[in-house]
């Protein structure tokens, strides 16, 4: 399992014992604590059914899995906002192109509307909502909405090969635009927010240095498009959420990459054929903590490329995924049941949502006052994020974030009278 992310969930009973699961239940006067130790442990597409519907009865929340269909575990309604273009250096026919919008239909953002991607939005016409890049101070406002905001959003999808272009209509210039809205997303991801850097939102281009500093990573030079043998993606973190929720590999490799932090052994891997490349794909000099999600073992400019992957920054409550595949509509998009899209799926639950990163072990006691609440947790990779809500299914979104800190430990002060919830994330 990757270590880029933990968290600990207690409850917290007040004045109602009854708010709180019927489960793991640890009884310690004068407080009642309750602990959910998740399973990180993720069925195979055969059984997803009989989880979710299991996992529903807990959590009051369905996703319909099926044929055809992306599966995710039970999660809160989300919301998605996506920002895009379209590049086409292969000449690929509309069906056959993951387009943007203006030009192209926006497919990102038509494909998340769909049923079957196995994501529970959130029910207001505008949960997933695309914008052009050419008015990317649109998603510079959304961006910058309280965490509170219900017309606000979970996680990014950042599907830009360019900036905007100049517009003699708006008052600022295409770089003071673009830093704006990186400085936006900066704080986005300081407040909890998720990334999604897919595709060509990591290729450098003129004007995007800041934004690919967030990323972490930056892909550049030739991208061949390959109708032979497409590219292996290979799971380089066995067991992370990203990488292994609903993936089915179709074989096993030996891979190693020291550079990326990826150790020697045997992996397993999917094919992408036909696929579009990126051999020249690293992690940028001034990335803080990053981790190798998936990589590929063609040879050009060397046997060993960087595919996907998490970044964050200690000060962020969120977290950056970055993944490169997703040229081939047919691949990253259409196939809701395919290994792309689900990972996708998995991407935004993950970016959106604290509770799906790694586990650390949280414990709680009274004190240091007599209202106060203590909470202590094992070492993780700080910093860590503490969340508090009054419901299981809330906690862990950016509008229950008490704030972060580099200790193993936290006091709070609760309002009296409420049954409350806590959980502590890395991030």
């Amino acid at each position: 399992m990757g270590h880029d992310g933990g968290f600990g969930f207690a409850g917290v009973a007040g004045a109602s014992k009854d708010a709180a699961p019927k489960m793991n239940v640890a009884v310690r006067s004068p407080m009642i604590v309750r602990r959910n130790m998740r399973d990180m442990t993720y069925l195979p597409k055969k059984k997803r059914r009989q989880h979710t519907i299991a996992a529903a009865l807990i959590l009051g929340a369905t996703v319909a899995a099926g044929a055809g269909a992306a599966v995710l575990p039970p999660h809160r309604p989300l919301r998605v906002l996506v920002v895009s273009d379209t590049v086409n250096p292969h000449g690929l026919s509309s069906a056959d192109l993951t387009e943007g919008l203006t030009p192209g239909p926006g497919d990102i953002g038509n494909t998340l509307r769909r049923a079957g991607t196995g994501i529970v939005l959130d029910p207001g016409a505008d949960a997933v909502r695309e914008i052009p890049t050419n008015d990317i101070e649109q998603a510079t406002a959304l961006l910058s909405l309280p965490a509170c905001d219900s017309s606000g959003y979970d996680v990014l999808i950042y599907f830009s090969h360019r900036i905007p272009d100049p517009d003699g209509g708006k008052p600022q210039t295409p770089t003071q635009r673009q830093d704006a809205f990186t400085a936006a997303v900066d704080a986005f991801l300081a407040s909890g927010g998720g990334l999604i850097a897919f595709h060509h939102g990591s290729y450098t281009s003129t004007g995007k240095a800041g934004i690919l500093e967030l990323i972490g990573a930056t892909a550049g030079g030739a991208v061949p498009w390959n109708t032979i043998d497409g590219q292996n993606v290979i799971d380089t973190a066995v067991g992370h959420f990203v990488t292994t929720n609903g993936i089915e590999y179709t074989g096993s490799v030996s891979y190693a990459d020291a550079a990326r932090g990826v150790p020697p052994s045997t992996y397993p891997y999917f094919n992408n054929t036909p696929d579009e490349r990126y051999p020249v794909f690293s992690y940028n000099p001034t990335a803080a903590i990053t981790h190798t999600l998936f990589g590929s073992n063609y040879v050009d400019s060397g046997s060993t490329h960087l595919l996907g992957f998490t970044h964050r920054r200690p000060a962020w409550s969120g977290i950056v995924v970055g993944y490169q595949p997703a040229e081939y509509q047919p691949h990253a998009l259409d196939d809701l049941d395919g290994n792309n899209f689900q990972i996708l799926a998995n991407a935004i639950l993950y970016a959106a949502d604290a509770q799906w990163r790694n586990t650390l072990v949280l414990t709680v006691a009274r004190g240091p006052g007599p209202e106060d609440v203590a909470l202590s947790w094992a070492s993780g990779e700080g910093d860590y994020t503490v969340y508090r809500s009054t419901s299981p299914a809330a906690i862990g979104d950016r509008c229950t974030r008490l704030g972060t800190t580099s200790a193993t430990s936290w006091a709070d002060s609760p309002p009296p009278g409420v049954s409350f919830y806590y959980r502590v994330a890395g991030p």
